[in-house]
């Protein structure tokens, strides 16, 4: 169970940072991203939270590929600047979706072409979206 320190760190945080530190202190406490948030969402509802059980102590920057796209529903409130120059710019004035990377759950913005290869920028796990 993460301590109650750690929480309130998370409640501190807006929803972007919030989003990228799921991961962050979930392997920090042997846990997954997705328990991480669990865990805060049920403490923000006032509910207890049962304690951990992830053990998983595989770790990669390999996702499959093939896989459809975790989208963000309200991507407005994601920065979308990776890359400054000219041609990164251009590529940026493309985004149209945001979804999730796969591997550390950062946002990513895309175009809504398919199938397109992705390098996320933060753990440059490469990944195939087709849907």
């Amino acid at each position: 169970m993460l301590p109650a320190e750690a929480l309130a760190k998370l409640d501190a945080m807006d929803d972007y940072d919030r989003m990228l530190a799921y991961s962050r202190f979930g392997s920090d406490y042997r846990m997954s991203a997705a328990e991480v948030e669990a865990q805060y969402n049920a403490w923000k509802r006032g509910e207890n939270v049962a304690p951990s059980t992830f053990t998983n102590t595989d770790v990669g920057p390999t996702a499959p590929s093939g896989q459809s796209a975790n989208y963000i529903q309200d991507a407005s409130k994601y920065r979308a600047t990776y890359d400054p120059s000219r041609e990164g710019k251009a590529r940026q004035s493309q985004i149209e979706q945001a979804v999730m990377c796969p591997a550390c759950n950062s946002a990513l913005g895309i175009p809504s072409v398919r199938p397109i290869k992705v390098t996320c920028p933060s753990c440059m796990t490469e990944t195939t979206f087709t849907a």
